[in-house]
């Protein structure tokens, strides 16, 4: 019984921090560039425009088709130089940050 409730606490414990780091995002557009995460292998890649906060941060993975939807919301938590992007049926996809600018009006165009 005891260990029943100190594994219940700790499991509470661990989505609240989960929940505190999460934000909002919406995917302001995307479009197939070149991109390369080496120094000699370069391909086209879907790269997403996500707006979160303040900051349109540009996000791809190593896919050639479009994953999420210009106008979609999400879920995200931003680690490092990697964001993690949980869609509407709760799954969550590693994306590798490849570019941040302010958020502007002209971010969207």
């Amino acid at each position: 019984m005891r260990k029943g409730i100190i594994a219940l606490l700790f499991s509470l414990l661990a989505s609240a921090s989960f929940g505190q780091d999460a934000q909002s995002g919406t995917v302001l557009k995307w479009e197939s560039k070149s991109y390369s995460q080496s120094a000699h292998i370069i391909r086209d890649h879907i790269v997403y425009w996500v707006q979160v906060g303040d900051a349109s941060l540009q996000i791809a993975r190593r896919s050639d088709k479009a994953e999420m939807a210009v106008g979609q919301h999400v879920q995200c938590r931003i680690d490092k130089d990697h964001i993690f992007v949980v869609d509407e049926k709760g799954k969550k996809t590693k994306y590798d940050i490849v570019g941040s600018e302010p958020f502007t009006e002209s971010t969207v165009k």
